[in-house]
């Protein structure tokens, strides 16, 4: 059952409540474990955690980190209704216009009473009326992509097997040209090379930019000029720096300097890919070759393994030899547990023209992870992706263009729920 559906008056209300060091949330937390049976509450680290519990009615306070006007829309997307506390105490009263002007549903004083609280829990708990107020919220939005309709796709591989130039090829079959592709690789951020683009403006500028627009001031300080207005996400989108066709999908390059890595945050590019899917229908991010999970001591390839998880297809690229195929099976190891059971899609790039060879490598990538890959593509060497590297462009026709238009039906065609069903596509070489 889905918060948005009509739900029986004994379900209980699962409550998100956000870490807070003012004393409410001990307070509601002690009180429902000991006298409440009706309303269940989950304490939740950030917005992607509140999100994914499936939350009835999430509630945050106006000194919550990560407290934004996208996270409010993407909450009443999903059917949630979001309250706000605030310090009443606050001689400026800040607290309460910062939640109201981020759009939340319900502002009230951090000192209710908890009864109070559950009270207003209870009757607020969301039935499909509520998306009334949401309508409202996004009125003034640009159109926003239904959610059921939005596709994140992960592109990624073994260093030196091609995915940048595969990320490029499905950017420019995918959506006729309503697609992004932003590059979210942290250790070899290659796009605004390869293309032809600008290094600035970047993936850190749309952060800042999105950010920017969370944290958006009252119309009417900006107009007294007290608050210069901050960039739009659209305003981060790439431009040419060298004369070329133009592409046919927007794009975001990454990082200016490999060392800026530290500099992002792995949930705010998160957030920055999750707002962007809400606006372009399909969003390819090339990630990084490097998946391996360093948290304990820092977040290295945070960025790439978050954007990994959250897709909702996934294509690993292969070189297809003996060698790129053993590299491709380590880097399938450490992304197999990042992304659940979302099927991989494969694409054995720049493959040899021996089919018996071929065959070999398509038997051995089932033979070593069959039940979770998806379709597998054959790419062979492409002269045309060559010859449009050197001229920063995109190839319009060949092998890879055509390889990458089947990849995109494949994806487009399955259906989320359905178990994924392995097969080949081959293209004939083309001509020296």
């Amino acid at each position: 059952m889905t918060a948005l559906d009509t739900q029986a008056t004994d379900a209980p209300v699962v409550v998100a409540v956000a870490l807070s060091p003012r004393s409410w949330r001990g307070v509601l937390q002690r009180h429902c474990r000991d006298h409440v049976a009706d309303v269940v509450v989950v304490p939740v680290r950030d917005g992607r955690d509140s999100l994914e519990r499936s939350a009835d009615v999430v509630i945050v306070d106006d000194d919550t980190s990560w407290l934004s006007a996208p996270f409010v829309v993407q909450a009443r997307e999903r059917g949630a209704v979001v309250v706000g506390l605030y310090d009443p105490l606050e001689a400026d009263g800040h607290g309460r216009q910062h939640l109201g002007r981020l759009g939340i549903d319900h502002v009230v004083p951090s000192t209710v009473d908890v009864g109070q609280l559950l009270d207003l829990v209870r009757r607020v708990r969301p039935h499909a009326r509520s998306l009334d107020r949401f309508q409202t919220l996004v009125a003034d939005l640009d159109h926003r992509v239904p959610g059921a309709q939005r596709s994140i796709v992960a592109v990624g591989g073994p260093a030196g097997a091609g995915a940048t130039e595969v990320s490029i090829a499905l950017a420019a079959r995918c959506s006729a040209g309503r697609s992004l592709l932003i590059d979210v690789d942290e250790t070899h951020p290659s796009l605004s090379r390869r293309l032809g683009l600008g290094i600035h403006p970047h993936l850190i500028s749309a952060i800042e930019a999105h950010r920017g627009e969370r944290l958006a001031v009252d119309a009417s300080l900006a107009a007294v000029g007290d608050v210069v207005p901050a960039p739009e996400i659209a305003d981060c989108l790439a431009v040419r720096a060298v004369a070329g066709p133009k592409l046919g999908f927007d794009t975001i390059v990454g990082l200016a300097a490999r060392d800026d890595w530290s500099l992002v945050r792995s949930s705010d590019v998160v957030d920055l890919v999750e707002e962007l899917s809400a606006r372009w229908p399909v969003v390819v991010a090339r990630i990084g070759p490097q998946l391996e999970d360093l948290s304990r001591h820092v977040d290295r390839f945070g960025q790439s393994r978050a954007v990994a998880a959250r897709a909702t297809q996934v294509v690993g690229v292969c070189d297809a030899t003996s060698t790129g195929l053993l590299r491709f099976v380590d880097w399938l190891v450490d992304l197999l547990p990042i992304v659940g059971d979302t099927p991989v899609h494969v694409v054995l790039n720049r493959a040899p023209r021996s089919a018996s060879m071929r065959n070999q490598l398509e038997q051995q990538l089932r033979e070593i992870a069959g039940p979770r890959l998806g379709s597998i593509v054959v790419v062979p060497r492409d002269r045309r992706v060559e010859r449009a590297a050197w001229d920063a462009g995109v190839a319009t026709s060949g092998p890879m263009q055509r390889a990458m238009k089947h990849l995109a039906r494949t994806m487009t065609a399955e259906p989320a729920e359905s178990e994924p069903v392995a097969h080949s596509v081959s293209e004939p070489a083309v001509a020296a």
